[in-house]
């Protein structure tokens, strides 16, 4: 009747994430064996410049939107310098992530370390001055560790593993994955030249 017609431009589509309790308890145990990061004096020093410039309604607004249990914690801290039990299971996040999908494939997890002054917006000039020094360069090292300890728990330990892969088998029970791209759908390599 109106005559009117529509086009779709379909960019991207992703799951949410399913959660593996299993391997996220692992992950803090290898965390808090291995040992958070020391930073240097000049690390800290780079570290509190930075924190200057993040406004104190800001660092606790991003804290609270962690909804980390006990973030309060952490409003007189420069740098996180605790390991907490995981949290926040079944929690949609804000951000979108390619790992969700392959969290429907096989027990996956996603974790973060201390590599930010608390209170650092995400792609910000703040976040990558910080990535490309002691701060993020300790960070990275860290999180290689506990992955690597952690692949060495899964390997080295069937029962841990076949617990893992059930809790994923629980968690997905009879929902099966179908990727929201449909199969005809080819790359859109040109939308960002618009």
């Amino acid at each position: 009747m109106t005559r009117t017609e529509v086009e779709t431009e379909f960019l991207e589509g992703s799951y949410n994430v399913v959660p593996n309790r299993t391997i996220s308890e692992l992950i803090v145990k290898n965390m808090r064996e291995i040992g958070l990061p020391k930073y240097s004096a000049e690390d800290l020093m780079f570290a509190e410049e930075i924190a200057k410039t993040i406004s104190p309604e800001m660092k606790i607004a991003q804290l609270k939107k962690s909804k980390r249990p006990g973030w309060e914690r952490l409003v007189d801290k420069l740098i996180d310098d605790e390991v907490p039990d995981p949290w926040g299971e079944g929690e949609v996040s804000h951000g979108s992530t390619d790992v969700a999908d392959v969290s429907w494939q096989t027990p996956t997890v996603e974790f973060g370390t201390p590599t930010w002054v608390l209170g650092t917006p995400a792609h910000s000039w703040q976040a990558v001055a910080q990535n490309g020094v002691g701060i993020g360069h300790m960070s990275l090292i860290f999180a290689a560790k506990v992955m690597a300890a952690t692949a060495i728990d899964l390997l080295t330990n069937k029962d841990t593993l076949d617990k893992a892969k059930e809790e994923h088998r629980q968690r997905i029970s009879n929902k099966k994955y179908t990727s929201p791209i449909p199969p005809d759908k080819k790359p859109p390599l040109d939308a960002w030249e618009k």
